[in-house]
């Protein structure tokens, strides 16, 4: 009984397992630096391919070398030529919902008023459906449900 016990549960982590992992799949992480001086070359500009769905975007001042100027740090996503959202300063925000296709991360800021280098990362990752978190937290429950259930002792005393 404790065999078949262990079993269920091992098939259930297994299952948490591949879905996290699915979901990580379509994460998205980019780091890159702006020079304080505009001619010499920054690696600031991201092309990423995306399924559709509601995408989250957290973006990072990593303030090494050089903080970027309160205010002046953000990042535009485009697709194509078309500006669809403008964000600034770190913190996460949701994008709206995206189609397939093609899009352009373009991180802008003053590296600390023309000394140094701002670096910063962001990430790009799926907003899982709340179709998915209520299969989820169903999935738990029935796992605690049926662990938690009183089983009547196989002999009875009958005094």
């Amino acid at each position: 009984m404790m065999k078949h016990f262990v079993i269920k549960w091992l098939v259930g982590a297994m299952m948490l397992v591949m879905m996290t992992a699915a979901n990580a799949a379509t994460k998205v992480d980019e780091v890159g630096y702006l020079y304080a001086d505009s001619s010499l070359p920054s690696d600031a500009v991201f092309s990423l391919s995306l399924d559709a769905g509601l995408y989250e975007l957290s973006l990072l001042d990593y303030e090494f070398p050089a903080a970027f100027v309160d205010g002046s740090f953000g990042i535009n996503v485009f697709s194509g030529a078309t500006l669809i959202s403008t964000f600034y300063g770190s913190g996460t925000y949701l994008l709206p919902e995206l189609t397939t296709g093609s899009y352009l991360f373009s991180v802008f800021g003053d590296a600390n008023n023309g000394v140094g280098v701002g670096s910063f990362g962001f990430t790009v990752s799926l907003v899982p459906e709340a179709d998915t978190w209520a299969l989820l937290c169903v999935g738990i429950g029935l796992l605690v449900a049926y662990t938690s259930r009183r089983r009547t002792p196989a002999i009875s005393d009958k005094g």
